[in-house]
């Protein structure tokens, strides 16, 4: 088992939640660097050593020390940033999610009615 989930586990089954909320800091993170970097790694990438730098990042990030990279960049930059944009956030979250369900809603509708043509295609073709 890799070092990472390894930590993860024991963070869960731990019964103190600061190892919790570090991992959970450090996931917050991970994920924003992984958008950020989806948009920018094909220009990234063809720096000379960007993929040494993204691992001793990542590694910096994942620290075993009281304010690693995760729990700065999380304090300095992400934390501020979603307190000032948290109504606006959560209105975006909540307009995605009523557009994910009414087109969720129109497909299933549309397999319903493809469904009852192809019954109804056989039941007229016997």
């Amino acid at each position: 088992m890799d070092c990472v989930c390894s930590c993860r586990i024991k963070a869960i089954e731990s019964a103190t939640k600061e190892d919790d909320t570090k991992w959970l800091t450090y996931w917050v993170v991970y994920g924003v660097f992984s958008v950020a970097e989806f948009f920018a790694d094909i220009f990234l990438s063809w720096f000379p050593f960007y993929y040494i730098g993204k691992c001793a990042f990542l590694c910096w990030c994942m620290a075993p020390t009281p304010s690693n990279g995760s729990v700065l960049i999380y304090n300095r930059i992400i934390r501020p940033f979603f307190l000032k944009n948290e109504g606006k956030i959560d209105d975006v979250m909540k307009n995605l999610k009523d557009k994910a369900t009414e087109a969720a809603d129109k497909f299933k509708d549309e397999a319903k009615k493809a469904t009852a043509n192809i019954m109804f295609e056989e039941k007229k073709s016997s």
